[in-house]
């Protein structure tokens, strides 16, 4: 599309369409099954992308079953925990409260595939684990897109006997590739069959722009809907001389260690990021001040230690003041529209999806400590974020008074 997508529109319609879709399945059924998902839409794009977001889950679920006191590298140990999880796979059942929010966000990124690719594939990077693009990681995702589909193994040519890129790489080679994208019409004809498609989401009249034994459900029930196969470039060209590096922490860990290739912009990211770690657990002296300066280092907002009622109490705060530094209930209802906006644009490149999982990660944390945490190792990687900039500390300041 030639014209920026409205993202708003998309989340309203998607939470409309994913409405409409349960109240139909769930007014006869109290859960909802793998098999069932495969074929819940006329749209199968989005019943595999509902498909990735349990795999995703079924994944995460197994790391937190790993315990600090056992040796979970150990072959039985291993093959006895897939052959465990593989079981579980295969009776899935998921309750409306649980599976409608999922569905959600399946809907608003089949939208986005149709509608503007590029999106699509630039948050799809960013969601890599370790933040790098390779063939590794480049598999698991493949078989799950339908639409538009083309787009991967392109950008696998590029790598042309690399290991690995990191992300950003990724996303630069996105803008520069032609895309062939298929046409939006006859899927926004699929949609519009359950809930008609506002003004806001269709695209102009333009030419489309270029640019059985242990076996788990995501490995087989979803092949049987694949329409073809997708094959993988091999590399080309003879593996050049590596060297291993400091790894961003990853977001899924990994049983297989990636030696890493050195590029000139993967440099240029280790350094940030080192140096915004650098900058963030500097050690902090705080100065007790009657009243907090205006312009208080994000870092320092970070790592600061709490006030006290009392000291709230002594210092010359306005009415406001206190309130604005008072304890929140929850993160996303102290969240404004306008800041919803002005944090989804500027902080998460403008995809609600991610913004809305990341106060779901926040809410989840069991206090500050946590949360800092992980916004230093997911987000201000993932997104490059300026921690100094006015977004990242409007935003910080919300997630500290949730566990003030």
């Amino acid at each position: 599309m030639s014209n920026k997508l409205n993202l708003s529109a998309v989340e309203r319609y998607s939470k409309a369409y994913a409405s409409k879709v349960c109240d139909e399945f769930f007014a006869e059924n109290s859960s909802i099954t793998g098999k069932q998902i495969l074929s819940l839409s006329n749209i199968q794009q989005i019943n595999m992308l509902t498909i990735k977001a349990l795999f995703d889950k079924w994944q995460a679920d197994t790391q937190r079953l790993r315990s600090p006191f056992f040796d979970f590298g150990a072959a039985e140990v291993q093959q006895a925990l897939k052959n465990f999880m593989n079981t579980v796979s295969q009776h899935i059942s998921v309750k409306r409260e649980h599976f409608e929010p999922l569905l959600v966000d399946s809907i608003g990124e089949t939208l986005v595939l149709i509608l503007e690719p590029q999106t699509f594939y630039k948050e799809l990077m960013r969601d890599l684990p370790s933040f790098r693009f390779s063939q590794e990681n480049l598999v698991p995702l493949i078989k799950y897109i339908l639409i538009n589909k083309d787009v991967l193994p392109k950008l696998a040519e590029k790598l042309n006997g690399q290991e690995f890129v990191f992300a950003n790489q990724a996303m630069a080679w996105l803008e520069e590739m032609p895309l062939n994208i298929e046409n939006p019409d006859k899927y926004l004809a699929q949609f519009a069959e359950k809930v008609p498609i506002p003004e806001e989401l269709v695209p102009s009249k333009a030419a489309p722009v270029e640019n059985q034994a242990s076996k788990s459900f995501f490995d087989f029930e979803v092949a049987n809907v694949i329409p073809q196969k997708i094959e993988i470039p091999q590399p080309k060209v003879e593996p050049i001389v590596e060297r291993v590096v400091q790894r961003v922490e990853p977001v899924v860990e990994s049983d297989v260690e990636i030696a890493p290739v050195i590029k000139k912009e993967e440099a240029i990211f280790e350094q940030k990021l080192e140096s915004v770690t650098a900058r963030v657990n500097e050690p902090i002296v705080e100065k007790i001040t009657p009243k907090e300066p205006e312009n208080v280092r994000l870092n320092d907002k970070l790592g600061g230690e709490q006030k006290t009622l009392n000291d709230n109490t002594q210092s010359n705060k306005s009415v406001l003041d206190y309130h604005q530094n008072s304890r929140i209930e929850g993160i996303t209802g102290a969240i404004s529209l306008n800041q919803r906006f002005l944090f989804t644009n500027n902080l998460f490149g403008g995809n609600i999806q991610a913004f809305s999982h990341a106060l779901e990660e926040l809410e989840l944390c069991k206090d500050f400590g946590e949360a800092k945490e992980l916004i230093l190792k997911k987000y201000v990687p993932r997104y490059m974020w300026d921690i100094t900039g006015a977004e990242a500390e409007e935003f910080i300041d919300i997630i500290k008074r949730r566990f003030n």
